[in-house]
């Protein structure tokens, strides 16, 4: 990943790594051959750098981490459907993933925006409200774009 994080920044995403919910995500295809747990990973390496170059405090890259793991915490395939029968995984997946971090882990205010606002402006009635959310939006649309691509890191 060639990004340089703190021992503390490795520690808490070591943690989440190894979580087993978390873990779940490595069952499902996202962007082409990488799964959604390493598309997650990619958009909190890619966030963070961000971050670094803004001069973030320790905190929002702590947001930065835990949001960016659990953006895309849906737990399905969404290429089985893309319609789903409760809505358009494009606008409808940050709710649930949203819904099913809210059930598995503590999240503060700015947690819960990171991942509730990251398809925006997709989901125009639910903007970003915070530097983090900004920043993991933007980070979840490079990573996209590269991994489609296949320029993932």
């Amino acid at each position: 990943m060639g990004h340089k994080i703190s021992e503390e920044e490795n520690a808490l995403l070591q943690r989440l790594k190894n979580d087993e919910k978390i873990s779940k995500m490595r069952a499902f295809p996202h962007h082409g051959t990488i799964t959604v747990f390493d598309h997650s990973l990619n958009v909190v390496m890619t966030s963070l750098r961000i971050a670094n170059r803004l001069s973030l405090t320790k905190k929002q890259k702590e947001n930065i981490i835990i949001g960016g793991m659990l953006h895309d915490f849906f737990l399905y395939d969404w290429h089985e459907g893309r319609i789903r029968k409760d809505g358009i995984h494009c606008w409808l997946h940050p709710k649930v993933a949203l819904g099913n971090a809210n059930s598995c882990f503590e999240l503060n205010k700015q947690q819960k925006n990171i991942i509730r606002s990251h398809m925006f402006p997709a989901t125009l009635l639910h903007p970003p409200t915070c530097r983090e959310a900004w920043i993991v939006s933007a980070a979840d649309k490079i990573c996209a774009v590269k991994e489609y691509f296949g320029s993932a890191e």
